[in-house]
């Protein structure tokens, strides 16, 4: 199994910590995020892993580093990176998921019992790590039909007004067998082709759901957090700040 995660962002909101670093190497209790999730796949049994780079490329290789443990690690850069986002990365670093593995996404940090939970998934079957959608939450929402398969996706801005029942909150990690792996890559180089580059992957496996067969794997009780700004940040200092 292999890891791809999708590392060229800016991270602009989190200046001044993305002033020499792009965002995936912004550093938890002294480790670049990337750098943190990989050595967690790794403690685990993962032996390689793919690193989609664009903002900062150079300082991305160098922080991070080509091998982690036991896992090595390789770079494809996005060279579109400035007029992109994440569908793009993920189409370009897809080859790492010929035979399925982890699609993660460079901003997260992840409790051990998070990435416990998703590399127990059933390989056999593609999973969406995700928590249920709280009146809190904001981002990349899910539907499930009431059995766990995920029937639709959405980019909610807006907290919600109760009626969370069947939604969930991504948290932006999947665990994808080789047939969701190929549905997937299907997906995104058809929207590529039709030039919508500059969308999230959240919105690709949306606009194709009826095809991903993909179920939420609950990660209720396994902290996480998406780091986009100085309050995630924050957060996630007070959760992993003192941890290695």
């Amino acid at each position: 199994m292999s890891v791809l995660l999708l590392g060229a962002g800016f991270g602009n909101r989190l200046r001044p910590l993305t002033d020499d670093r792009p965002k995936c190497a912004v550093e938890i209790a002294g480790e670049p995020l990337a750098a943190r999730i990989l050595r967690q796949f790794a403690e685990r049994g993962v032996r390689r892993a793919t690193v989609v780079i664009g903002h900062m490329a150079d300082r991305a290789r160098a922080l991070i580093g080509p091998r982690i443990g036991d896992l090595e690690v390789t770079f494809v850069e996005n060279a579109e990176f400035a007029t992109t986002n994440t569908m793009y990365s993920t189409l370009v670093g897809m080859d790492a998921l010929a035979d399925g593995g982890f699609l993660v996404e460079g901003d997260i940090v992840a409790s051990e019992a998070a990435i416990d939970r998703l590399v127990a998934a059933d390989r056999a079957r593609s999973h969406w790590a995700a928590d249920p959608w709280t009146a809190q939450h904001s981002g990349s929402r899910l539907r499930d039909d009431g059995t766990g398969r995920i029937v639709g996706q959405e980019i909610w801005r807006a907290a919600t007004e109760g009626g969370c029942a069947n939604l969930w909150k991504s948290a932006g990690m999947l665990r994808l067998d080789a047939r969701g792996a190929a549905r997937l890559r299907d997906a995104l180089e058809r929207e590529a082709a039709a030039g919508h580059r500059n969308i999230y992957y959240d919105d690709v496996v949306g606009k194709h759901v009826g095809a991903m067969e993909l179920d939420i794997l609950d990660l209720t009780g396994a902290p996480w957090v998406e780091i986009d700004d100085h309050d995630d940040m924050a957060q996630a200092q007070r959760l992993f700040g003192g941890t290695r």
